[in-house]
């Protein structure tokens, strides 16, 4: 009888513990939305690459960026310019990159020039992402201080008096500084011819040397020979005069609607880890916002227009320029 007590016992705690194994789990906590799994952690030097070269607005932009970047985002930060074909060859070597969070670029509107004249093998509208916009800047058409004009309205009359002598140097035949030429020049009823140069200390030199007559440029890559009386800034493609230099006038107060500037931002590679994008972003913003980089734009004449701006408001932003400047293409191009 015992014996057969200490069996059943038995039996049943084998039952007991078959049938517990089989019982339902409780569900594991899910993991939220914006939780420290999701988030993206920086580990090694972040590389961001310039298609152009040194000494233009789109070099001084990014490295005054990259050193604000690099306090708020915790590894190295550095700059890699990659110049040659109007950008193309920067975009081409982006490209190649992985796409692991770790190779962002710089970019302007030029390079959707690039794309509408399919000067690259990369589609740079659809194979890379805004991820943030760093600055809006102002083109200026400068001349050296010996040239025998000192003002728009004096030029104007001097290009009339002298068709096809007066040439302008831009980084790109096609691109939003050509445009701003053209546009401006156009409307005052005159044309002046384009010249390309490799980067902006190229063309200032051409400047200085009397090589080229006009140069379009952004008023913090020249401020320097302005001072030194180098230069001498001509008109600002701006609704209104820049604090900078309030004695030049603006396109906007000679009735010349003109008014392209560069809009330089941050691009990542299709493909790019979306948390990795959102970590990049949220740095960004903070490094826009430091004291370091006000400081920065203020200096250079870059606080005069909105400038930064969030992925998705800088998707709209991208799509609309897009649009605005396959319209110009299509009319400096049929």
């Amino acid at each position: 009888m015992k014996k057969r007590f200490v069996l059943f016992m038995s039996l049943f705690l084998v039952l007991s513990l078959a049938l517990m194994g089989c019982a339902p789990k409780a569900p594991a906590a899910s993991k939220t939305e914006g939780s420290a799994e999701d988030e993206f952690k920086f580990e090694r030097k972040i590389e961001l690459v310039c298609p152009w070269g040194a000494g233009g607005g789109a070099d001084s932009t990014l490295r005054a960026f990259a050193s604000a970047l690099e306090k708020e985002i915790g590894v190295p930060v550095v700059v890699n310019n990659v110049e040659g074909g109007g950008g193309v060859k920067g975009v081409e070597y982006s490209a190649k990159q992985p796409a692991d969070g770790y190779t962002y670029m710089l970019g302007t509107q030029s390079l959707l020039l690039v794309n509408m004249q399919k000067l690259s093998s990369v589609d740079i509208y659809k194979e890379f992402i805004p991820v943030t916009k760093l600055v809006h800047d102002t083109n200026v058409i400068v001349a050296s201080s010996k040239a025998p004009y000192t003002n728009f309205d004096e030029l104007v009359e001097y290009i009339k008096a002298n068709p096809g002598k007066v040439k302008c140097g831009v980084m790109t035949i096609t691109g939003v500084d050509a445009f701003t030429v053209r546009e401006t020049f156009e409307k005052a009823g005159v044309d002046v011819p384009l010249v390309a140069f490799n980067n902006g200390a190229e063309l200032n030199a051409a400047i200085i040397g009397g090589h080229v007559d006009l140069a379009t440029v952004g008023p913090a890559e020249v401020k320097g020979l302005v001072d030194s009386g180098d230069m001498r800034p001509i008109i600002v493609a701006s609704e209104k005069r820049l604090p900078m230099i309030p004695d030049v006038e603006a396109t906007g107060e000679k009735g010349i609607e003109s008014y392209l500037g560069p809009m330089r931002g941050i691009f990542a590679k299709q493909g790019t880890p979306e948390a990795a994008i959102k970590a990049f972003e949220a740095a960004a913003a903070k490094a826009h916002a430091s004291a370091e980089f006000q400081e920065w734009m203020k200096t250079v004449a870059l606080d005069q227009r909105a400038g930064y701006a969030n992925a998705a408001d800088f998707q709209a932003i991208w799509t609309e320029q897009n649009e605005t400047l396959t319209e110009l293409f299509n009319k400096y191009n049929k």
